[in-house]
């Protein structure tokens, strides 16, 4: 995707609103999609219908910012997975999270544990990923075996297990550097990482209306209102938005604003010390201010989806414009994180690998 979506002039705008139309014109009649180029395939066989009538109808000035879907609320709110005392969310907790798309803080590491582990942290930053061979902070717990001790941590997995399953991978991690003065993350949501392309979703959901998909977000330092805590723009989770074209720079300079006004919603701040984790749903609408103290405050966060979710089906490498341009997918593979994976719908590494570290990973995964 175009992370600088800018309005252009009517004489650009008026043969990509033709285009458009025909190739939704093409999806509907079901036309074979074998023969179309590469793009262009994966245009047909991924945008929903309301994608293509988003632009259209906008004149290329609005479209969807992920794959169009409406949160299904649960007919009876209760715990997915049988999970020990000391893990349990309360009823509470659980009703919280359906309405709002969020709960924490909750205790999961001592601040102790977190001061040791930031030191790991700032080890690697701007140190080039052994995993996609360029600087990243994605996905480090191929390569840092205490990362990975940490995400399956039956205090992170066990809570994720009551909302979705007892069965889960992880598709993704990421660390996350706030340095001294780093600018505000303006609001975004995303579902199935469409976002990242725009062409092809990184998940495939059965039901795209279902929750397939928690990640939890665990503070390596205090995260106060000074440093840029996360905050949450509740409830929001029931649908995905749109974007228009052009807009405050924020959300890795990215150039659009979220169909969004924040005098409309509860907006709520979750500070947290260090260790304490967020449980929240990507679809619920969330940013951050800006860290305006002389620290850092890092973070990490572990994107945890059920074990019937296929993550990158086939797909050799996909396109991340935000977050480092191209990544190849050959020593990518999701990590279960809990319980077992009678479906193996993605690459997998196994666990024996993760906690050796990457030395112990294969060349190439098989597909």
């Amino acid at each position: 995707m175009n992370m600088a979506p800018k309005v252009r002039p009517l004489w650009q705008r008026a043969p990509i609103v033709g285009a458009l139309s025909a190739l939704r014109a093409y999806q509907a009649m079901r036309l074979p999609t074998r023969i179309l180029p590469r793009d262009i395939k994966a245009i047909v066989r991924n945008w929903d219908p309301r994608m293509f009538h988003q632009l259209i109808r906008s004149g290329v000035t609005s479209a969807y910012i992920d794959q169009p879907c409406e949160f299904r609320q649960p007919a009876v709110v209760a715990p997915k997975a049988e999970v020990a005392p000391e893990y349990r969310l309360t009823q509470e907790q659980l009703e919280s999270f359906y309405t709002r798309g969020f709960i924490g803080p909750i205790d999961v590491f001592t601040p102790e544990q977190m001061r040791d582990f930031k030191k790991d942290l700032l080890a690697i930053e701007g140190e080039k990923s052994q995993t996609y061979g360029f600087v990243t902070p994605r996905d480090r717990h191929f390569e840092m075996p205490r990362l990975w001790y940490y995400m399956k941590s039956p205090a992170v997995t066990d809570r994720i297990a009551q909302l979705l399953g007892p069965d889960l991978n992880c598709w993704r991690s990421q660390i996350f550097y706030k340095g001294p003065g780093s600018p505000a993350i303006q609001w975004h949501q995303a579902s199935t990482f469409m976002v990242e392309d725009y062409q092809d979703p990184a998940l495939f959901p059965a039901d795209r209306n279902e929750l397939f998909q928690i990640t939890a977000w665990i503070a390596v330092d205090d995260s106060t209102h000074e440093n840029g805590a996360l905050k949450f723009a509740s409830g929001t989770h029931s649908r995905i938005r749109t974007i228009n074209f052009g807009g405050k720079e924020g959300f890795y300079n990215a150039a659009f604003e979220l169909d969004f006004r924040e005098e409309d919603q509860e907006i709520v701040e979750i500070p947290c010390r260090a260790g304490q984790m967020i449980l929240f749903t990507e679809r619920c609408i969330h940013g951050s201010a800006a860290n305006k103290t002389d620290k850092h405050r890092i973070a990490f966060n572990l994107r945890a989806v059920p074990t019937n979710v296929a993550v990158y089906p086939g797909k050799k490498y996909y396109r991340s414009v935000y977050n480092g341009g191209k990544y190849h997918l050959d020593k990518w593979g999701v990590a279960l994180l809990r319980g077992e994976d009678r479906h193996q719908l993605s690459r997998t590494i196994p666990a024996e690998m993760l906690e050796r570290g990457y030395d112990a990973m294969p060349t190439r995964l098989a597909a």
